[in-house]
């Protein structure tokens, strides 16, 4: 019986690797496995401890009004717009970046809290010349692109000129490319924008979801940091960022599938646009 099981995995490891050859890509989705970077992400940082903190103890969290959200794909938790607009209004957040438009949920949402929002994304030619749907195009910037104080940047921020936004940004949400090269590239991106020390940094799906951490967004954040600001690196407790806090916030160890310490109540009321 033992032979037969060996067998059946040697059988298994050979028709694998075939495949791999045959299609090369898909070791794409081996390496991208999150047991993979999670090991890969505690080898790299074996003293880091992953710690969140619940930012809906803050007074900020008190009562909120999300405006709009679309309950679309690609979309964020409301907890993460909330965060967000939690952020502007308790650091006074002067000047906010962010790089990935997509609807323009997250620029609409802090807009009302803030002097000035630039958002960064592809342009529309480069997303047509990638393959994507004209509806899919279409819907970029659709909440923000008629809000006075929103500008619309265009291009890739691998590339993009940053000198006149440099040392001039209090908060930048970082919601582009989450592969973990794309990640260190932005964040090291970020840290030249910052206007000071006291300037915030927000990562996007650093977690997969309200509890589990994404590997793969936090290799490429914890590698662009310089090693003194880990310690200010939290995840988010009830929503899908990372943040960055210059002055710290309670943290506490990560317990997955923990107990719930916390509910939320939503009152909705549909909009027809």
């Amino acid at each position: 019986m033992a032979q037969e099981l060996t067998m059946n995995k040697v059988s298994k490891l050979l028709k694998a690797i075939g495949l791999i050859l045959q299609r090369p890509a898909l070791l794409n989705l081996i390496l991208k496995d999150e047991d993979v970077l999670q090991r890969a992400f505690e080898k790299e940082f074996p003293n880091l401890k992953l710690q969140q903190t619940d930012v809906f103890t803050w007074p900020e969290a008190a009562q909120l009004t999300i405006r709009p959200y679309a309950f679309l794909s690609g979309s964020s938790m409301v907890t993460d717009f909330a965060f967000l607009q939690m952020l502007c209004r308790r650091y006074n957040v002067q000047t906010y970046l962010e790089i990935g438009t997509w609807r323009g949920e997250s620029a609409a949402n802090v807009a009302p809290f803030v002097k000035e929002v630039f958002t960064l994304n592809l342009p529309d030619q480069m997303l047509l010349q990638m393959g994507m749907s004209q509806a899919y195009i279409d819907a970029h910037r659709f909440f923000s692109k008629d809000i006075a104080n929103i500008t619309h940047l265009f291009g890739d921020s691998a590339t993009f000129d940053w000198t006149p936004y440099q040392q001039k940004c209090d908060l930048i949400f970082i919601d582009g490319d989450h592969t973990t090269a794309a990640v260190e590239r932005d964040t090291q991106t970020a840290l030249r924008l910052r206007k000071s020390a006291s300037s915030i940094l927000v990562w996007h799906d650093a977690k997969s979801d309200g509890e589990y951490p994404r590997y793969e967004v936090l290799l490429g954040i914890y590698r662009a940091l310089p090693k003194a600001l880990h310690q200010n690196v939290y995840l988010v407790k009830h929503a899908l960022c990372a943040v960055y806090l210059p002055d710290g916030a309670q943290g506490a160890p990560i317990v997955l599938n923990a107990l719930p310490t916390r509910a939320f109540e939503l009152e909705l009321k549909s909009v027809n646009l």
